[in-house]
């Protein structure tokens, strides 16, 4: 794996794209939720991880995106 921007040796891909990054491009970004879940009383509960690795060039975005037609 190679990184996108300059071609070295990638230390991994973007938790978003999936793009490979070296250590010299790479950046980490806000907390991201990995998984929702209901907690036994029901409340949505969410695992979040702070720091993940992220190319810098693509634009997760802030809020939920609504897809009905996907229900």
């Amino acid at each position: 794996m190679i990184c996108h921007k300059c071609g070295q040796p990638a230390i991994g891909i973007c938790k978003f794209c999936g793009r490979g990054v070296c250590k010299d491009h790479h950046s980490t970004s806000l907390p991201t939720i990995m998984a929702m879940y209901l907690g036994r009383d029901n409340t949505p509960k969410a695992v979040v991880v702070s720091n993940v690795l992220w190319c810098g060039e693509c634009q997760p975005q802030p809020e939920p995106i609504e897809m009905p037609e996907f229900f």
